[in-house]
């Protein structure tokens, strides 16, 4: 109900500004109608074991051995839909649409509170999608966009004073992942340098959050009491995810969270938002509005073990577009172009093997399902035993997981495995998994046959040792 408040705004805007919503709405739906027969991609995997486990057979948590402990609410979401709607990758991206538009609508209501231009507006709108990382993951059914779109819900929430909606809104962010406490946290210290450190005002406001908190502590509980532990699972696949890092591990993540702010587009990014720091030499607020979310994630992330993911930087990445915008507001309209299409570019930024990508951020992914598809032919055309066959993640994954039908069946994933007794091994550089070891080993091994569209290949190898094959 209260959602329907915030949008009774656009209702009575000027028809200019409503025009940039409709424009903001048509290529939010553009976007998902290119995806919508997108197969499961990447992380987003999970989300398809998970909701065919619960759509299949009830219950309210997935099986331990695909429990990463994150609450369920996008899961549960994504079940109403299938039955609703029907089991189908369609009916899976649909769902995701309303989350799009939410967030690409309610970021022009941010940037119209902050008195942008119109044309600006419009730029915005363009900038929001050019983001690979950002429109990759509009492509995918991805819960961090689910995060990024309540993210901007939240904010715009606070900035147009709709208390109750923004209590609602965090009950969402904190029910669809881990990482929701760490986005409210985020939400709560910008309200306090928005309210410019006024301890009561900004205390008034997080009162609102208690009902998310509570009915976060709640879910927790539950799980506890069902599973034993409340976030560190003891399951091997995501046990080593929960721990705290070493000085080693520690460097790394240093590493990786440097790499979140160069790789797929974003380098240039963070180049025009320095530029703007150095004109306006100070921290204002369309400065704060991306350093605080940044900071915040960052002190979480770099503890832990879990890799960090360019994708978790959604938030920053989008409202890092306030400053760049400011910054460009000045220039010639071609020159913005130009900026524009130079972020897309990061589309195509794609380390060599053995270094890893961030695949699930960049659109050369949507190569991956058909170079896919010609190695399970080849491998079916040839009688090769697919219990013959490992690999990694994803290409270990069935076609049930990734396109929602019955099809191949999942492959061994040999991650952190010896290989030797392995008599074929699928190869790929969407791979990040196989180690260096692994890939030196490959690399004495017979080639059976390769495939390779856009910067994917994959490749079939065979072990010399097993000639009966």
């Amino acid at each position: 109900m209260h959602i329907v408040h915030l949008y009774v705004l656009c209702i009575r805007m000027k028809s200019s500004n409503r025009n940039i919503l409709l424009f903001a709405i048509v290529v939010a739906v553009l976007v998902n109608m290119l995806s919508c027969n997108f197969p499961f991609f990447w992380d987003t995997i999970l989300t398809s074991t998970i909701t065919h486990s619960i759509f299949e057979h009830g219950g309210l948590l997935p099986p331990p051995s695909i429990d990463a402990g994150h609450p369920p609410l996008f899961y549960w979401y994504i079940v109403l839909m299938y039955k609703m709607f029907g089991f189908s990758l369609q009916v899976a991206h649909l769902a995701m649409l309303p989350f799009t538009i939410i967030g690409a609508t309610t970021f022009i209501l941010i940037l119209q509170k902050f008195q942008f231009s119109k044309q600006q507006q419009y730029f915005a709108v363009l900038f929001y999608f050019s983001i690979p990382a950002v429109f990759t993951q509009h492509t995918m059914l991805s819960y961090d966009v689910v995060l990024l779109s309540m993210y901007c819900a939240a904010l715009t929430a606070f900035l147009y004073q709709r208390k109750i909606l923004l209590s609602l809104i965090s009950i969402v962010l904190v029910g669809v992942s881990l990482r929701g406490i760490v986005c409210l946290f985020a939400i709560s210290m910008t309200i306090y340098f928005f309210e410019n450190r006024k301890f009561k005002m900004w205390w008034h406001w997080n009162l609102y959050f208690i009902p998310s908190l509570i009915l976060s502590f709640i879910w927790y509980y539950f799980h506890y009491t069902q599973t034993g532990w409340w976030i560190s699972t003891p399951s091997i696949a995501w046990s080593q995810h929960r721990s705290f890092v070493d000085a080693k591990g520690f460097a790394v993540n240093l590493f990786s969270i440097a790499r979140c702010f160069f790789d797929v587009g974003i380098f240039i990014l963070s180049v025009l938002t320095a530029l703007y720091f150095i004109k306006v030499k100070k921290l204002d607020k369309l400065m704060m509005i991306w350093c605080i979310p940044a900071l915040i994630f960052i002190l979480f992330f770099i503890p832990f073990s879990n890799p960090i993911n360019h994708r978790y930087f959604l938030i920053v990445y989008v409202f890092l577009l306030l400053p760049v915008l400011k910054f460009l507001s000045d220039k010639k309209v071609y020159v913005q172009f130009i900026f524009l299409f130079i972020v897309i570019l990061g589309h195509f930024q794609i380390y060599p093997v053995p270094i890893s990508n961030a695949w699930d951020c960049t659109m050369q992914y949507t190569n991956y399902s058909s170079v896919k598809q010609e190695a399970e032919n080849f491998i079916t055309s040839k009688n090769i035993n697919r219990d013959a066959i490992a690999t990694v993640f994803p290409m270990n994954a069935s076609f049930l997981q990734t396109n929602n039908k019955v099809g191949y069946a999942r492959l061994e994933n040999i991650h952190a495995h010896a290989i030797d007794s392995i008599p074929y091994i699928l190869f790929s550089n969407v791979g990040n998994d196989f180690s260096d070891t692994q890939i030196k080993q490959l690399q004495q091994w017979h080639q059976i046959a390769s495939f390779d569209k856009g910067l994917i290949h994959m490749i079939l190898y065979k072990n010399p040792v097993f000639s009966n094959y």
